[in-house]
């Protein structure tokens, strides 16, 4: 199998035990830093000898309407969301995905974004494949949270390409009118965000074929499963 596509398996991997050890640890209390240690930790325990590199966006509360950011020591509290955007370096190539945490019961308002996002990223895997230009993997999904009332939400790109670097064109943005390519890993990350009050966002990788996307990424992405109930 081409080394890319095992290295980059084997990094989201070690990406799942990160996630899983997150939300072992959430509670009202524990800091963006906290949780930082806890995925460093998870890295070097499952990733010993390969992963050498690994960064991301930790952050919870208002700061995830930010869209992400370096961890701090802000605590969590009850009500607050947390967006862990992983990419780690793995014999040399790179994986990114994301996922969103909730800290106690979501809102109305949130579960219909989370559903929203959740759509937007399949829409985007039906149309992208070999041939199909950045901008319009971008403009599909844009249109597509527009039409479930969430027009203006998605300030950054859409996707992009991962390997040797966590972040390679082609960028799914408007002004990008270069093709995705048959063997590209890519990702796909629809997020919607709220200036000073909340953000979410979930990111998959993917593999480019002829006439389809292949997940590579099989982690569960159900609202259900990122609820940490009380304070533990």
């Amino acid at each position: 199998m081409n080394k890319k596509y095992v290295a980059i398996k084997k990094a989201l991997e070690v990406s799942k035990k990160c996630y899983d050890a997150v939300k072992a640890n959430i509670k009202v209390g524990v800091s963006e830093q906290d949780l930082y240690n806890v995925v460093a930790n998870t890295i070097k325990k499952y990733g010993a000898g390969h992963c050498d590199e690994f960064i991301g966006d930790f952050v919870c509360g208002e700061r995830t309407g930010d869209i992400g950011g370096d961890p701090s020591d802000k605590k969590m509290k009850m009500g607050d969301l947390f967006i862990l955007d992983l990419s780690i370096k793995y014999d040399g190539y790179w994986s990114d995905t994301c996922r969103t945490f909730f800290l106690g019961e979501p809102t109305d308002e949130q579960r219909k974004a989370y559903d929203a996002i959740i759509r937007a990223q399949y829409v985007g895997k039906l149309v992208a494949r070999t041939g199909v230009k950045a901008c319009e993997i971008k403009k599909v999904m844009e249109d597509f949270l527009t039409s479930q009332g969430f027009g203006g939400l998605m300030p950054h790109h859409a996707g992009h390409s991962v390997g040797e670097l966590p972040f390679q064109e082609p960028v799914f943005k408007m002004d990008c009118d270069t093709p995705i390519s048959k063997g590209d890993v890519i990702t796909l990350e629809p997020g919607l965000y709220f200036k000073d009050k909340w953000g979410m966002r979930i990111e998959n990788n993917y593999i480019v074929h002829e006439d389809y996307l292949e997940d590579i990424f099989i982690y569960s992405k159900k609202i259900e499963d990122f609820i940490i109930k009380g304070d533990k």
